[in-house]
């Protein structure tokens, strides 16, 4: 095999071992347990009764959860970071080595 040949493979796979490091966890992260709605409930137009409001228990110190996962996120970066770097390094190299 033809060095450029050679190289331009080891990049093409460096690349697609990197984008699937980063791929994979985002699917998984897309995939998370949100509710699915669900069918709505049947409603009787011949239903006379009324329903009664009900007003939320929670203490009011309590805020809802609106961020992302902060943790995930940054290991991502960090392994792509790496990633990076190693590939840099290793095409810096000299021929010989």
């Amino acid at each position: 095999m033809r060095r450029s040949t050679h190289s331009t493979l080891r990049r093409l796979v460096g690349t697609s071992v990197v984008t699937l490091a980063v791929v994979i966890p985002a699917g998984v992260a897309a995939a998370a347990d949100y509710p699915s709605g669900g069918n709505p409930p049947a409603v009787n137009a011949n239903d006379t009764t009324a329903v009664k409001a009900s007003t939320a228990t929670k203490p009011a110190s309590t805020l809802p959860f609106t961020g992302g996962d902060v943790a995930g996120l940054a290991l991502i970066g960090v392994g792509a970071v790496l990633a990076g770097t190693v590939i840099v390094r290793r095409s810096k190299r000299p021929a010989g080595v």
